[in-house]
């Protein structure tokens, strides 16, 4: 069997047995690493730096496989998944300065947006563990009252206030950089 990659598409193919949306294909021709790729990712480890891979579909609504997806690598980054070919050799010609813009663009927001993750779980991690080291050294903090406290007000009046606070920093689907609203 052993570890695959995935590619995540933009627009997801449908299943030509079913209808049922395809929105990724698993793929053994990167280096394996559980890494999941987008249209714009560099691909170090692409087996080719330009050309077409193909890759054959496999509906998780009815398990057929009858589809094939063609991937488009031009200079190892990734430009598109297509359903034929020509689509593929086309898109890699027509690359410019423009996508390669957009492409850094859209790093960059991934980038921050899992940054500003990390920092607000790291930042309301910390200060529950200050607010739990004074509560076992008898003094418990006004978290109504207290600024640095306030934050995380919601979380210590819960039964299991560090699983309050995974709950609260959790994105809707681990795959993606969709946020939870914070209440």
């Amino acid at each position: 069997m052993g570890i695959f990659d995935a590619i995540l598409f933009e627009t997801p193919f449908l299943c030509k047995h079913c209808g049922a949306p395809i929105d990724q294909v698993q793929t053994k021709a990167f280096e394996p690493g559980l890494n999941e790729y987008r249209t714009g990712d560099v691909i170090e480890s692409s087996p080719i730096m330009s050309g077409v891979i193909r890759e054959t579909l496999y509906c998780p609504s009815c398990n057929k496989s009858a589809q094939t997806v063609y991937v488009a690598m031009w200079h190892s980054v990734l430009v598109g998944t297509y359903a034929t070919h020509d689509e593929a050799e086309r898109r890699i010609r027509e690359v410019d300065r423009i996508d390669l813009i957009e492409f850094l663009s859209n790093q960059q927001k991934r980038a921050l947006q899992w940054h500003d993750r990390f920092s607000r779980l790291y930042g309301e991690l910390q200060i529950l563990h200050d607010y739990n080291k004074q509560k076992a050294a008898g003094a418990v903090p006004d978290t109504s009252e207290t600024a640095r406290f306030f934050k995380i007000r919601q979380y210590v009046d819960s039964d299991d206030s560090l699983g309050s606070l995974i709950a609260g920093n959790k994105p809707v689907n681990p795959e993606d950089e969709t946020e939870v609203p914070n209440g």
